[in-house]
């Protein structure tokens, strides 16, 4: 979409960027998407809602509606009868409960997993572990990757995004404790999200899921090794996103109706399930992050119980308002295609004899029980939880490894430095994403580990780099502990120079409604992220800048599908630790005077010479920067990057301004 009020914003460089773009060329952002990013974004504010949930949101729409095959691996017939046998005993199971019309006892109660026992643990996790080694059922592959292949390719794409979303993942998380003969505990993660620093509980210990940052080498699923012949990948809180907290659960039962909490929704609603789904997707990151690789990691099943969980919470009181939920399946034009309710529920490689409307069938409510959500003073009696201001809360596990004996406290004090504070719920507002100080410093201390997917397969080799270039406005209202001059002004503040900054072009236009607590250095880190629009794989690198200064900036290198016989497409987008978004603008001029255009992220890139890419990393950074003192150097050049990212706090998203 055009905008007649383009701003050309000249940037004198040190360096001088091409004036054409040659093989890496700025072309308009897919209708579909562009619709989504307005869809998603109406009626909301920069000032209160991160644009990297919306832009997440919208690019796994994307991405999964362009599957024209599955990625999953070829199942023997072996394969296939076995996982029709499970969805066989969960119908016998189902109409047993049916023709008993009563609640049954159940095998199946689930519980909050830091409520149980080590023996319960590891039932569940042997179970998980006995499953990941049997090859008894397909040669091909491990029975646990075979049920986790049924999350793939177009089957994800039917699974998500719509109202067909809650009864198919519920009927899918049967099916792995129906081969495990052991209920699957759930995972509250809104009592992760409650902490200062989510990232240090002791879920990701080696008590439970196992570490949180790079290759997963501890907790029960430790070393295992993915369908790629990859370790698991995790990025806990690198997404820039943060987990929801128990405002959304009250939000969510606060509806009725079922077209109320399931997509489509316009904005980012607070009231969507799914929305908060793809929120602890993307805060885990790594292989997580793809819902073609997400089954990858165990964590889906813990992630998912909770998901079902809190639909049979709304059920509940569904039936206690007067609603059936049984017919209460949504109807209509803006159903998405798929979702309908007289569509089969479609588990490739083989159909279930079921529409989506019967998978919201009472039976399968009847064979499922669960125990509450822990609760103050004893949060389930769990010595991983505490009592907190009223609110049940993870403990922290730190460097060590070790969870701290914290003392259980009164309910009601205020203890600031373990829990975060409240906020408000409203129809278009999010479940608040923005870091504390200890936030802010713990994402400081972690790297980032790339998971190199392209198409369902591992492919390093399959990536080439280019070469941005961010350059950040200090964010208004950042206070730091530095003058930064004799007379106790702070002197890197735009707002104390005389011309308010205007001189240098400073934007500055937003006030933050949440605050994105610096670290008191300024060091800050922007993201950097390619997701592919003709192929299915994300790169993501960060910089570090100084957030203390007026302006800074840095280059880093992104990677994107090296382009062969066909060239590659892919979005570009940029974000701080927050979530807050940055714009893209291109190079339009020549000389060591650059002009630059606000352009809409999306790149083209072939194999066309002269190449404006590197085949590796190295060559990005050699193409850059010759250090030697042998009369060329010290030396920096750029002789390839029409892209520029400015985080310049506009007061206006930046797909509304291309």
């Amino acid at each position: 979409m055009k905008n007649p009020n383009h701003q050309i914003i000249s940037l004198v460089l040190a360096v001088c960027l091409p004036s054409v773009y040659g093989i890496v060329q700025k072309i308009p952002t897919p209708t579909e998407v562009l619709e989504c990013f307005f869809y998603k974004s109406l009626n909301t504010s920069v000032a209160e809602v991160p644009g990297k949930l919306i832009e997440d949101f919208c690019l796994r729409k994307y991405s999964l509606s362009q599957f024209e095959r599955n990625t999953q691996k070829n199942i023997s017939v072996e394969g296939v009868q076995y996982l029709k046998s499970l969805f066989r005993q969960i119908d016998a199971e189902a109409q047993e409960a049916r023709n008993k019309r009563q609640v049954t006892a159940t095998w199946r109660v689930r519980s909050e997993i830091r409520t149980l026992s080590a023996a319960q643990r590891n039932r569940i996790f042997g179970c998980l572990n006995r499953l990941k080694r049997d090859f008894t059922i397909d040669p091909n592959t491990n029975t646990y990757d075979l049920i986790g292949s049924l999350h793939s390719g177009q089957a994800a794409q039917l699974m998500h995004n719509g109202p067909g979303f809650l009864g198919r993942h519920s009927l899918y998380v049967l099916a792995m404790e129906t081969a495990c003969r052991t209920p699957i505990p759930y995972w509250d993660f809104m009592m992760d999200g409650a902490m200062t620093d989510p990232t240090s509980s002791a879920i990701w210990s080696n008590t439970f899921f196992g570490n949180g940052n790079g290759p997963v080498r501890t907790g029960f699923c430790g070393n295992w090794v993915t369908p790629q012949n990859t370790p698991i990948i995790r990025n806990v809180g690198a997404g820039g996103l943060q987990l929801p907290r128990r405002d959304v659960l009250r939000a969510i039962l606060s509806r009725t109706r079922t077209s109320e909490i399931t997509e489509p929704q316009p904005a980012m609603s607070v009231f969507s399930i799914e929305v908060h789904h793809n929120a602890v997707h993307n805060h885990i990151d790594g292989h997580f992050s793809a819902l073609d690789t997400s089954t990858f990691d165990p964590v889906f099943w813990f992630l998912h119980s909770m998901f079902h969980y809190m639909w049979y919470m709304f059920k509940n009181n569904q039936r206690a308002r007067g609603v059936d939920p049984q017919r209460d399946y949504p109807r209509g034009p803006n159903v998405p295609q798929g979702h309908e309710f007289f569509q089969r529920v479609n588990f490739m490689p083989f159909v279930r004899p079921m529409t989506n409307l019967e998978t919201f069938a009472d039976r399968y409510d009847r064979i499922v029980s669960y125990t509450p959500l822990p609760r103050c003073p004893t949060c389930g009696g769990s010595p991983f939880l505490v009592c907190l201001q009223g609110t049940c809360v993870a403990r922290s596990v730190r460097r060590t490894g070790r969870i701290p004996a914290i003392a259980r406290r009164p309910v009601g004090l205020p203890i600031t430095p373990f829990i975060r504070g409240k906020r408000s719920v409203d129809g278009n507002n999010n479940a608040g994403l923005l870091k504390n100080h200890e936030e802010t410093l713990a994402a400081l201390d972690r790297s980032y580990t790339n998971t190199f997917v392209i198409d369902g397969h591992f492919a390093p080799e399959n990536w080439v780099y280019l070469n941005v270039r961010v350059i950040y406005e200090r964010p208004k209202g950042d206070v730091f502990n530095s003058t930064g001059s004799a007379d106790g002004h702070d002197m890197y503040d735009p707002s104390s120079f005389s011309d308010g900054g205007k001189e240098i072009g400073v934007e500055n236009r937003v006030l933050y409604k949440q605050r994105c607590a610096p670290s008191g250095s300024g060091a800050t880190k922007i993201y950097v992220q390619s997701d592919g629009l003709n192929y299915h794989g994300k790169y993501k690198e960060y910089a570090i800048l100084d957030e203390r200064q007026a302006v800074s900036s840095a280059i880093l290198q992104i990677a994107v599908r090296k382009p062969s016989d066909k060239y590659t497409e892919t979005y570009l987008s940029a974000y701080n630790s927050c979530g807050r978004v940055c714009r893209p603008v291109c190079s339009i001029g020549e000389g060591s005077s650059s002009i630059y255009k606000a352009c809409s992220g999306s790149f083209k890139v072939t194999n066309e010479f002269p190449l404006m890419y590197s085949n590796s990393y190295e060559g990005a950074i050699s193409s850059l920067w010759h250090l030697s003192l042998d009369g060329k150097g010290p030396l920096f050049r750029n002789t390839f990057s029409p892209i520029t990212f400015i985080c310049d706090h506009q007061n206006a998203w930046p797909w509304s301004q291309n």
